[in-house]
């Protein structure tokens, strides 16, 4: 801990201010400014920055190359001098906040941290905040209260009405916004979201503020996303909106007593997380809460201030919204350009006809038979925390002795966070869904659809931590709750009704579920980043059985119909195979009546001997490359991964951990601190159903064929360095590293199921797997260690490569540098077909029986 500080504390009491160092930072910043262009949050904040007052501070978020170089350049100012008169102007330790979390007694850490820290210059300066930050407002009122009209990079067709309000931060015991923001963000009967869904207007609507935008001023948004019918019906969707705000406008005391309780309730028994989030979340919340306050001073509604509540609601108006009208049909409307990506874009004022319906509407409130409603009083919230007696200690999941259709039902009653929770997932597998490309999005689709349909009924449970998720996963369908125990048998009971009375699809459920398929799925095959692409790529190339390559999926989406999807569940249902876990405050008995809950509901027979085929290719000897066009037309960058292959053995899986802590900190060092091939750069581990892998990957403006020349070249340098140079020292501090990342005890439910996830997906069922890496981690001698290294020379490679479409001339090489020529042995695959590269492979399949 002490040197770990020690280097830590140097950023701030020693930073690198050399004019060297400053320039690379650009080049950095500007690499995840390029990230940035297909991602519609920066856009998002580029357009906030561009509509800003001039006189106020609000104005850059992330800086680019223009920005921090050339800008500064041609206005005659120097940028270095420039950050080193901001760093003694504002750079003051009575403005920092730190937190560190550590296994010493607090006075040895108060004690390190004073020594470590001590250096770090205090100016006791005033720094602002809020309205302190300047006497201008953040934006004119003209700038803001208008239409925004935008043309999105991706698929996206979303409405959103913005409102800039003052400062909220330092209102952290009564939060006023919450109200408002839990209304308008309700999805129960009679709220909002749900009467435009039944409209077929909107997919989603989501509520929230300015996240870390804020600090002079505080933001509340609220945005849907749209169906087909609702891009067009912008002034229906805003009358029924300030209809909504009207019917709030008399702060109901029941619904901040129930917020109040809720707040309290989830504090309570809210779970852990690790320590290096832990600690910039508490370093964060010292910025604003007293240290007694920094837990719950972000979660706790500590008091009801009527009037200030009263007060966020009145200014939910007509006159300072700006409404925000992005989808790709609007392009011809978007004239003009963004400053930062150049975004097409149009600022236009608000149609005189919409600003009248709302107006009245917001006078007026909700009409005769528009269905809208203030909330009910919570159902799901729980009234029964108390905990199971602890049975004999159970350090793993076991397999319980059952006769019914789930034969393989897993259990383990947590002594370890002791809170009156549980975690149940049933692996429902059907051939039905793996069969074709067209099946697979049917189920998708289905499932989409049955969590559509309960979505009034399943809100209350999820704001009372009671949830479910229905989705795909490993060839067929998965069902998870977690939650308060108290509750969980009911909601197992209902959605599994559901599901299987779920046999067509309502047209307004239909709209709501193509609408939103066919955005993901046009999104994941023309808007997906480079680096994505290529561990998709990898994926399709290297699996079966699992899934079906996007392209597919989206081709047999375009051929579904709402009648097709007529008696799915009966073919998802009626010939499946479940195996289920349940985790947390349970005995075996309770695991065994959430299985029979499932069970008799669905009516599960035993139908199956074995299950689809799913398998895993064992890549080709030697470097194998595979190039293809980015599917992303817009994205600046390309991107190489390489996967290096090795058995599902478990003395390679060790060796392959140590490995990665050796090197994974020198690869991010070399290839983007010191190289700066991208701002996405990273090497680590993976295991898969029948391989381990070290994977490295890069995104990056340079070519393709230079930046794999550069991950071997690092490789071919360290694997060398390993053998012949490594120290006992190193090596131990590393392996010791791993070691103790395998001992961290996980922090919630999540997390234990995560470590068992792989297990129970390829069904090898080898809960032991971890303890077992550990054993031989801590054993391992360096010999044993470079044993391996030496293999891994002759380990195969496969390097997916996407190559960007975009007309933009790849970054210049470095002085020096050149692209290394392949070598004759270098196998080279072309363009998207997978079955090019999948025809020359071998294949290991994954456990299919059934006993």
């Amino acid at each position: 801990m002490e040197e770990a500080l020690d280097r830590f504390s140097r950023f701030f009491s020693e930073p690198l201010l050399t004019r060297d160092c400053t320039d690379r930072e650009i080049n950095a910043v500007d690499s995840e400014f390029q990230a940035g262009y297909t991602m519609p949050w920066w856009r998002y904040i580029g357009i906030m920055n561009m509509s800003a007052n001039p006189d106020h501070p609000f104005h850059v978020a992330v800086g680019n190359n223009k920005v921090l170089r050339d800008d500064p350049k041609e206005r005659g100012l120097d940028l270095y001098e420039e950050m080193l008169k901001l760093y003694h102007e504002f750079y003051s330790a009575n403005g920092m906040t730190l937190c560190v979390i550590g296994k010493e007694s607090i006075a040895e850490l108060e004690a390190m941290i004073r020594d470590k820290f001590a250096d770090v210059p205090n100016k006791e300066l005033q720094l602002p905040l809020g309205d302190d930050v300047s006497p201008h407002p953040p934006f004119l009122p003209q700038d803001w209260n208008q239409l925004l009209r935008q043309c999105p990079v991706k698929d996206v067709k979303q409405l959103t009405f913005s409102w800039v309000l003052p400062f909220q931060g330092f209102l952290w015991r009564t939060k006023p916004t919450a109200y408002a923001s839990h209304l308008l963000g309700h999805e129960g009967r009679g709220s909002l979201t749900s009467v435009l869904k039944e409209r077929g207007l909107i997919t989603r609507c989501t509520s929230s503020g300015g996240a870390w935008l804020e600090g002079a001023f505080s933001l509340m948004h609220l945005t849907f996303d749209l169906t087909d019918d609702g891009v067009n019906a912008v002034q229906e969707i805003g009358s029924l909106l300030f209809a909504y705000i009207r019917l709030f406008q008399g702060v109901q005391g029941w619904i901040l007593d129930e917020m109040k309780n809720l707040s309290e309730m989830k504090f309570k028994f809210g779970e852990d997380c690790g320590p290096f989030a832990l600690a910039a979340s508490i370093a964060k919340s010292l910025q604003l809460h007293p240290p007694s306050e920094v837990l719950a001073g972000v979660a706790l509604l500590y008091e009801q201030d009527v009037a200030a509540v009263a007060d966020i609601c009145g200014r939910l108006r007509v006159d300072n919204v700006r409404v925000t009208h992005q989808a790709k049909v609007l392009e011809d409307l978007c004239t003009d350009k963004d400053t930062s990506y150049d975004s097409p874009i149009k600022f236009e004022p608000l149609e005189a006809a919409w600003v009248a319906d709302w107006t009245q509407a917001l006078e007026a409130g909700p009409t005769e038979g528009s269905k809208l409603a203030l909330p009910e009083r919570n159902p799901f919230i729980p009234e029964d925390f108390s905990m199971r007696d602890l049975r004999e200690t159970q350090p793993l999941p076991a397999r319980l002795q059952v006769n019914g259709p789930i034969p393989y039902l897993f259990h383990r009653q947590d002594d370890v966070f002791r809170q009156p929770k549980a975690l149940v997932v049933f692996s429902i597998r059907c051939p039905f869904v793996v069969k074709n490309a067209t099946n697979f999005v049917k189920a998708n689709m289905w499932s989409d659809a049955v969590c559509e349909s309960l979505n009034e009924f399943a809100y209350d449970a999820q704001i009372a931590e009671v949830g479910y998720n229905l989705g795909l996963s490993a060839g067929g369908l998965k069902l998870i709750f977690l939650g308060f125990h108290d509750k969980l048998g009911r909601l197992i009971e209902e959605v599994a009704k559901r599901m299987l009375e779920f046999d067509s699809v309502p047209e307004t459920i239909w709209q709501i579920v193509s609408t939103s398929t066919g955005d993901h799925l046009r999104n994941a095959n023309f808007h997906t980043r480079p680096i994505s692409q290529c561990a998709l790529r990898s994926s399709e190339l290297l699996t079966r059985g699992g899934s079906f390559p996007v392209e597919a999926q989206l081709e047999a989406f375009q051929e579904i119909r709402r009648e097709s999807m007529a008696n799915i569940n009966k073919e998802l249902l009626e010939d499946c195979h479940v195996e289920a876990v349940v985790l947390g405050n349970n005995v075996p008995d309770d695991a065994r009546a959430y299985a029979d809950i499932l069970a008799r509901t669905l009516n599960l027979k035993r139908t199956l001997n074995e299950l689809p085929e799913q398998a895993e290719a064992i890549c080709p000897p030697g470097s194998t490359v595979w190039s293809i066009d980015s599917s992303d037309k817009d994205d600046p960058n390309h991107a190489v991964r390489m996967s290096m292959q090795f058995p599902r053995n478990l003395n390679d899986a060790a060796a392959l951990l140590v490995v990665t802590k050796v090197l994974s900190p020198k690869f991010f060092d070399s290839l983007r601190t010191q190289q700066q091939l991208g701002y996405i750069v990273g090497l680590g581990s993976q295991t898969t159903m029948c391989f381990n892998y070290l994977v490295a990957q890069v995104q990056t403006e340079y070519s393709p064929d230079y930046t794999r020349g550069r991950i071997d070249a690092f490789l071919h340098e360290n694997l060398a360095w390993m053998q012949d140079g490594l120290s006992e020292q190193e090596f131990e501090t590393c392996r010791n590293g791993v070691l103790s990342e395998l001992k961290t005890k996980p922090k919630n439910l999540v997390e234990e199921h995560t470590r068992y996830n792989t297990e129970l997906q390829y069904r090898t069922y080898d809960f032991e797997r971890r303890d077992k890496l550990i054993a031989l981690v801590d054993v391992m001698k360096i010999d044993t260690f470079l044993a391996f290294v030496v293999k891994m020379s002759c380990a195969p490679r496969l390097y997916v490569q996407v190559h960007r479409v975009l007309a933009k001339d790849d970054k210049p090489l470095p002085d020096g540098a050149s692209t290394p020529e392949d070598p004759a042995t270098l196998r080279r695959w072309l363009g998207p077909d997978v079955t090019q590269g999948s025809a020359e492979l071998e294949w290991v399949e994954m456990n299919r029986k059934i006993d």
